[in-house]
């Protein structure tokens, strides 16, 4: 049995122990990257209770846990291949092969987000967006296509949207940024230098921004309002973001599909009229076609 498998069974734990066992279920890529001083200090327990904790479900100590909780998130098994989410296909296997290894990694992904979703912030985040109708999006390289899609769908119902998709933009973005605006991060690593030095620019204006990231531990998480995450772990480095971009496109579908909902007659009546004016133009070419 897994490390999140055998936490979720808590009958047999103590309100402490459930704690933490809570805050390696919420956050397993940090936990992994801590000492047990950091540990402790991060969930405000003792180092011993969490080594009693350890050894109550099968481990000798805090070492022991995270090596096995690592290994645990650097891979998983997709039927009875041993699948790794960094480098999830492999030299000269069969394409049967690797389409089972792609639906299992994006169907992890989706699921793991999913179980890990947070209302409240969805809801807040849905809420500025659609108050204001204004939104500026901050995203990079693997991150750029979902946020441009967001802005697609978000500015066909009438939305002002502008994307911060190179380094010198995001700087640029950020200085210029209106308060009547909603500022959306979108970095799973949150890694990015320049995403890091517009946050800033956003802290020091006093411009709060909401975030979409993975499971990670970073700066830019830290300076955000309210995070969304995206609870699937893809360790670093990686040849590809195909978890979790599987992650961060559903988040925003949900995001869309609720800003879509706030004013749900409204909007269907906006695609109503444009799905209308869009059969004209086809049935206007295929005249024209005719002569």
């Amino acid at each position: 049995m897994k490390i999140i498998d055998k936490i979720k069974e808590r009958e047999t734990l103590t309100p402490t122990e459930n704690q933490i066992a809570e805050y390696i279920r919420s956050h397993p890529g940090d936990v992994v990257n801590m000492n047990l001083d950091e540990l402790a200090e991060a969930i405000y327990v003792s180092k011993s209770t969490i080594i009693r904790f350890c050894k109550k479900i099968g481990f000798h100590g805090h070492k022991e846990l995270c090596v096995e909780l690592a290994r645990e998130l650097h891979a998983f098994e997709a039927d009875d291949i041993e699948l790794d989410v960094s480098m999830p296909f492999a030299k000269g296997e069969s394409i049967q092969t690797t389409a089972r290894k792609m639906m299992a990694l994006n169907y992890k992904a989706i699921a793991d987000t999913y179980q890990g979703l947070d209302y409240d912030i969805l809801l807040t985040i849905a809420r500025s967006i659609r108050d204001r109708r204004k939104v500026a999006l901050y995203a990079l390289d693997e991150n750029y296509l979902e946020a441009m899609d967001f802005s697609a769908r978000l500015q066909s119902l009438g939305y002002q949207c502008n994307i911060a998709n190179f380094p010198g933009m995001t700087i640029q973005c950020a200085l210029s940024h209106r308060e009547d605006t909603a500022a959306l991060f979108i970095s799973y690593s949150g890694r990015e230098s320049s995403l890091l030095a517009g946050a800033r620019i956003l802290n020091e204006r006093r411009i709060p921004f909401f975030m979409i990231t993975g499971p990670i531990s970073s700066t830019l998480r830290k300076l955000s309002s309210q995070t969304v995450e995206v609870s699937f772990y893809e360790p670093f480095p990686k040849a590809s973001a195909i978890g979790s971009r599987a992650g961060i496109s559903l988040l925003m579908d949900i995001r869309y599909a609720m800003i879509f909902n706030m004013d749900f007659d409204k909007n269907m009546a906006i695609m109503n009229a444009n799905s209308e004016y869009r059969r004209r133009l086809s049935e206007q070419g295929e005249k024209n076609g005719g002569i």
